[in-house]
């Protein structure tokens, strides 16, 4: 004999289905620190109203030029937006995000928060450990 040995569509087709549901993907390993504490997650317009009201303003500006429904689906999902002077940093939370923002969002974003360069970081899921 060849070696070669017959395929079971039965065991194939369990395989697919656990790779499709996440079974055999590699577990994620993450130390446990005593003093990092898990929050829940809060939009982005409603943290930067107490964090920082000069990115709320423009938040809001941000939200009147692409409307409520994308607001909601791409910037409130956002992890944190810094600015200095004419520089706009964003963190998101995929690269997909990322993508869909630098796609159709780069130019309104740079209206609203009138600033000249602007980076966009993403894949900062899994607690940040993915994200360089």
């Amino acid at each position: 004999m060849s070696g070669l040995r017959p395929i079971s569509m039965g065991a194939v087709s369990q395989q697919v289905r656990q790779r499709r549901s996440g079974m055999l993907e590699e577990s994620i390993v993450i130390p446990e620190n005593k003093r990092v504490e898990t929050t829940e997650f809060v939009p982005l317009a409603e943290r930067m109203k107490a964090e920082k009201p000069e990115i709320a303003e423009c938040l809001r500006v941000l939200k009147d030029m692409v409307g409520e429904d994308m607001f909601a689906r791409r910037f409130d999902v956002l992890q944190n937006i810094n600015r200095s002077g004419k520089d706009l940093l964003i963190v998101a939370g995929n690269e997909r995000l990322r993508t869909l923002l630098l796609k159709d969002n780069l130019k309104d974003i740079m209206t609203a928060f009138k600033v000249e360069n602007v980076r966009i970081v993403g894949g900062a899921g899994i607690g940040g450990f993915d994200a360089f």
